[in-house]
């Protein structure tokens, strides 16, 4: 019975969100529901909710930055063209069309996902896929498999959420979500050939683009940290795949309009990784704040609005969209927190046979599926998947970072998301519900088979 209770904020959440109420309304429902069940049945000390406040209220802080000045940078690339100057630069260099989708797919997309967040690199990858002359269908799924570094999205908000709420360091986490991410680069690396259904040749090097942009990743995490690490994996794919497309079309296309509509990516790559070098050498709050993911993401903001006019439309259009996805993914915080620290997780996890690890990672795929973002996924379930694993006697993190990284690409599934890539494909008038529902099914099928691979490998690994 206490199970059930605990359980019933997320399944207020998720009715409400399947009812097409905004996620800051579900999100705050669930919030007031396990508020007044922690009051009623779970009563905890407040000095333990003090302690954990202090601890993780500044992350929630954190988080919102992030995701403000990720999209008023999103914003900002769009007015002053950027996104248009290197979409042109790679319609001009793509030497073959599957070659130009690998460089979509494992480059374009998770760099600017790892960037801005919010799904925006679907809204950029659609639009180049067009250009390269796939097919309306073809170009909204192959825009949605390019969410494949999710877990990495914005600097990673998502994976520091379920670091907090794990009790788990977040570069480990990195590291172990990037292991066990080669199930999703494979699973999306076999749909796009799928897709695509490319020369011997144009196959090998979609599937060179995906190890390579899976090892950047790995290595990143593993010698830089998490937060840059989606950058920089996606980044050496756009480079090296990059200098091979000039050095077989004898083709740069360089210019300085390209060099300005790259700048603020670049400001953000070399400004985020000198200063954590920094506040590794010189530990202090002045250097941990400097090191910070929002930190270079304003100041990424403040270059990109040099070349901007109407820098305050942009900067106000912006937070006005911020607003709703801000609050709901604060509220959404919030109830896994209040969840996992007055032990509601935890009586959730009771629900689940101990020893049957291989359901977790269908958690947070469903809580994806349902929020649109992994944010939203982990608040919900990371504490019932670390319950899970303590009731199964294994380490908490292979389990989270496998729901981590299922959570991390179903989101490509998100009914929204995906309506929102075959409008980007057919920019001239409303989605067609059968174009709509092709790509839903065919997301839902990857999400689907991504979290049943992940589920089988953490049940007979761990």
């Amino acid at each position: 019975m206490t199970a059930l209770l605990a359980l019933a904020p997320i399944v207020l959440a998720i009715v409400l969100l399947v009812f097409k109420q905004p996620s800051w309304i579900s999100a705050t429902a669930g919030v007031i529901a396990a508020t007044v069940l922690v009051a009623l049945f779970f009563p905890t000390p407040a000095a333990t909710l003090t302690e954990a406040g202090a601890h993780y209220f500044p992350l929630i802080l954190e988080v919102a930055l992030i995701l403000l000045f990720g999209m008023a940078l999103a914003r900002l690339l769009e007015a002053a063209g950027s996104m248009r100057e290197i979409s042109a630069w790679v319609e001009a260099a793509a030497p073959s069309r599957s070659l130009g989708v690998a460089l979509v797919v494992f480059g374009l997309v998770p760099f600017a996902e790892s960037v801005t967040g919010f799904g925006i690199g679907v809204t950029i990858g659609v639009p180049v896929l067009r250009l390269l002359g796939c097919s309306l269908r073809q170009s909204a799924i192959l825009g949605l498999l390019g969410l494949i570094a999710v877990p990495w999205g914005a600097l990673g908000p998502g994976t520091t959420v379920a670091a907090a709420l794990a009790g788990l360091d977040v570069d480990a986490l990195g590291v172990a979500t990037a292991w066990v991410n080669a199930i999703p680069v494979i699973i999306v690396a076999a749909s796009v050939i799928l897709i695509m259904r490319p020369s011997l040749v144009s196959a090998l090097g979609i599937i060179a683009a995906a190890a390579l942009m899976w090892t950047g990743i790995l290595i990143a995490s593993i010698t830089v940290g998490m937060a840059p690490a989606g950058i920089i994996g996606s980044l050496i794919v756009i480079v090296a795949m990059g200098a091979l497309f000039v050095a077989r079309r004898r083709f740069t296309g360089f210019t300085r309009r390209l060099g300005i509509a790259v700048l603020p990516y670049a400001t953000l790559t070399v400004g985020l990784l000198l200063a954590r070098a920094f506040a590794s050498a010189v530990p202090s709050p002045l250097t941990r704040i400097i090191a910070s993911p929002p930190f270079w993401l304003a100041a990424a903001c403040l270059i990109a609005a040099i070349t901007v006019t109407s820098r305050r439309t942009v900067a106000l259009s912006a937070a006005r969209s911020w607003l709703p996805i801000g609050m709901g993914t604060a509220a959404f915080m919030l109830m896994g927190w209040i969840m996992t620290t007055t032990g509601m997780s935890a009586a959730i996890g009771t629900l689940l046979p101990a020893g049957l690890i291989l359901m977790t990672p269908w958690l947070t795929a469903t809580g994806a599926v349902v929020t649109g973002s992994n944010t939203g996924a982990n608040s919900m379930f990371t504490g019932t998947i670390g319950a899970v694993a303590a009731a199964s006697h294994v380490s908490a993190l292979p389990v989270v970072a496998a729901g981590n990284a299922a959570g991390s690409l179903a989101a490509l599934a998100a009914p929204p998301r995906v309506a929102m890539a075959v409008q980007m494909a057919d920019p001239s008038g409303p989605a067609s519900a059968d174009d709509v529902s092709w790509a839903q099914g065919r997301a839902l099928l990857v999400a689907g088979l991504n979290a049943l691979a992940i589920g089988l490998w953490i049940q007979f690994t761990t």
